[in-house]
């Protein structure tokens, strides 16, 4: 009986998991910007904090946080917007190049003569279904103004729930702190608890913080670098390594593949494979050596768990999911810890009460 109970107990929380899932997945577009404002809430925690320290008011405080986070987020889009621009106008270009690469490639492997005008042949009737089938799909990527007009008042929605979240939550931190320690823990130990959670959010924003200056110069060095074997746009490689320094895993993994595809395009023979064992060197330092030398082992966790959390949020919610994985994981890990050296204490009071009496 005691393992039917066991059985059931486990098939019901499989079943309460399964159900938060779907509701996730369904309610994308109202969970995804309420967990991504608590995310960089918690991330930004130490700028409202500093003008804490400042003497400024707490609403004060958190409004200009919140600004000084969307006017860091707007820069990044105008500087961005043009070189994206014209990396999408030359999508087609790299794509031609690239089934050039292929067919030649299919070519060389092919030993009989016979054999490659046969390939080449198929390759080339090939070509003339294919082609428009990817003129049509790389129209079809391209939203049009009806399809943005459908699509605004969803984006303005999401927006404005993780703007009016993002500033609630750093107005009431406190006291939502305070209420997450009432339901964990006794009268007793409800003070340790909000200032442990409050400690813990410190830590994962100092490490966000050490990280974002870290890839700030890892930006900075692959823009340089790039720009010094003549790869074009090397401003705009520089901040879309950086960026995607922050997925870790998946991130560099896209980018070597980006530099290997630029290569093709820009540079012929064995040249082009340098911008990305350029670009693959510098990560392997920065990843080997520089930053576990600043961030140090306290932070660090198991890498399985960092790609299985990567990987699960890219397939609930796509892009938003993959910058929420990391930084939640951590916060998650950190708030665990901290509660149950919260519980270990408690314990040990407990068993100490019949001695000291």
């Amino acid at each position: 009986m005691n393992k039917l109970e066991t059985w059931a107990h486990v098939a019901l929380i499989g079943l309460g998991i399964s159900a938060l899932f779907a509701v996730l997945d369904v309610g994308q577009n109202l969970f995804a910007p309420i967990l991504l404002a608590l995310v960089v809430g918690v991330v930004m925690s130490p700028v409202p904090d500093t003008l804490d320290r400042l003497g400024l008011p707490k609403s004060l405080a958190a409004l200009s946080s919140l600004l000084i986070i969307l006017l860091v987020v707007a820069a990044l889009a105008f500087f961005l917007e043009p070189s994206a621009r014209r990396l999408s106008s030359a999508m087609p270009f790299a794509i031609d190049e690239m089934n050039s690469l292929i067919v030649e490639l299919k070519h060389q492997l092919r030993g009989l003569e016979d054999a490659s005008k046969d390939v080449a042949q198929a390759l080339n009737d090939g070509e003339a279904v294919i082609e428009p089938a990817a003129e049509e799909s790389a129209g079809a990527a391209l939203p049009t103004v009806e399809d943005a007009l459908f699509m605004a008042p969803a984006v303005l929605s999401q927006i404005m729930i993780f703007v009016g979240v993002l500033f609630f939550f750093m107005l009431t931190r406190d006291e939502v702190y305070a209420w997450v320690a009432r339901r964990l823990a006794p009268d007793e130990l409800r003070l340790e608890t909000a200032h442990r959670l409050r400690a813990a959010e410190r830590q994962v924003g100092r490490y966000f913080l050490t990280v974002t200056v870290i890839n700030s110069v890892y930006a900075v060095v692959v823009a340089v670098a790039m720009a010094a074997i003549g790869l074009p746009s090397p401003i705009l490689w520089g901040i879309a390594a950086g960026l995607m320094n922050y997925i870790l895993y998946l991130g560099p993994a896209v980018m070597v593949a980006a530099f290997l595809l630029a290569g093709l395009v820009v540079f012929d023979g064995a040249y082009s494979m340098l911008p990305a064992g350029l670009y693959l060197t510098i990560n392997i330092i920065e990843a080997q050596f520089v930053t576990p030398a600043l961030v140090g082992k306290a932070m660090q966790t198991n890498p399985l768990l960092i790609f299985l959390a990567l990987v699960f949020f890219l397939w609930l919610w796509g892009p938003i999911g993959g910058v929420i994985a990391i930084p939640l994981l951590l916060w998650v890990l950190v708030l665990s810890a901290d509660i149950k050296a919260v519980r270990s204490s408690l314990v040990a009071s407990k068993s100490m009460e019949p001695a000291s009496s």
